[in-house]
């Protein structure tokens, strides 16, 4: 298992099987509203007793960290199947404290509105065998619901408290190679151009689109015309695809990637490579994914070699 990312002597980042989900529709679309609900009935069937706190927030409710029972995950649930929400609008539960980097664990919930975009950071322990059964399951759901783009892997969690650290990641790649790694809200800066702000009238060439493949990626209609009839030839590789939807599965389990293992991610540059035409250039990444770091030249370099890594 791969240890924390550190900064320095801080640990920040903690090693987890992640997936994340995004809709334009938002919050209280009805169909996000009741797959969510169901979403979080699995991960807290499956994760209960890991459970420590939880905050739901609106424009009517404080953003108040609770500890954890029963009835605050039932009237959790209940939020998020009811109606519209404002921006800004949060539901989170997360483990306890770790006395490694003295901040909240995985498991994690996290579903959240910004003025655009609901988005999903699901993150727990990065045991391959059970991550596979909770994939499985939560990606039935995206398939119900107007999904723009979702995505599943081994990657490390950032709490929302190391928020600031942000920019210091991308770093697990250079070993990790299939390592997910940006925080939920980071993508809402280049999957849309009617999405977030990354000023595209600077960049007139650059292209919208999905971020990062996974051990499992979901794209939505609104990318589906630029790829046509997906069909990849890797071992190990499953493609299924409808008028709304294509979810693409690199192996029958997630792997890290590690280069001192010598872990064979040929299935997941075979996928990189077939839907590359539907990902999001470069240029709009550096204005959010991982904070803005636009006139980092450090930080270019390390993007663009994240970028580029299933690339031969």
């Amino acid at each position: 298992m791969p240890d924390y990312i550190h900064r320095a002597d801080k640990a920040i980042a903690q090693p987890a099987f992640r997936i994340l989900a995004y809709w334009p529709a938002g919050l209280g679309d009805p169909a996000v509203a009741a797959g969510l609900a169901s979403i979080f009935d699995i991960f807290v069937k499956q994760y209960r007793k890991d459970l420590a706190f939880i905050i739901v927030a609106d424009e009517e409710r404080a953003f108040e960290g609770k500890e954890v029972d029963d009835p605050l995950l039932d009237d959790a649930r209940h939020w998020l199947a009811a109606g519209p929400k404002d921006w800004p609008a949060t539901a989170r539960v997360f483990g306890t404290h770790s006395d490694i980097n003295d901040e909240i664990t995985v498991p994690s919930f996290r579903a959240e509105q910004y003025a655009d975009l609901a988005v999903m950071d699901i993150s727990v322990p990065d045991n391959p065998e059970t991550a596979v059964v909770l994939s499985d399951k939560i990606t039935e759901i995206l398939k119900t619901m107007p999904t723009l783009y979702a995505v599943t892997g081994m990657g490390f969690f950032l709490p929302m408290a190391l928020e600031s650290l942000k920019t210091y990641l991308p770093r697990g790649f250079v070993r990790y190679k299939t390592a997910l790694e940006f925080m939920a809200d980071g993508p809402r800066w280049c999957i849309g151009k009617d999405i977030g702000n990354s000023f595209w009238d600077e960049f007139p060439e650059a292209t919208d689109g999905f971020v990062d493949i996974g051990w499992r990626t979901m794209l939505g209609a609104y990318y589906l015309p630029r790829l046509g009839a997906v069909s990849i030839d890797a071992e190990g590789v499953t493609v299924e695809q409808t008028d709304d939807m294509l979810t693409v599965t690199a192996g029958p389990a997630p792997i890290w990637g590690d280069v001192n293992k010598d872990e064979d991610i040929s299935a997941y540059k075979a996928v990189a490579a077939a839907l590359a035409p539907a990902r999001a250039s470069l240029r709009p990444m550096l204005n959010g994914l991982f904070g803005n770091q636009v006139d980092d030249p450090d930080g270019n370099d390390r993007l663009e070699e994240w970028y580029e890594r299933y690339e031969d």
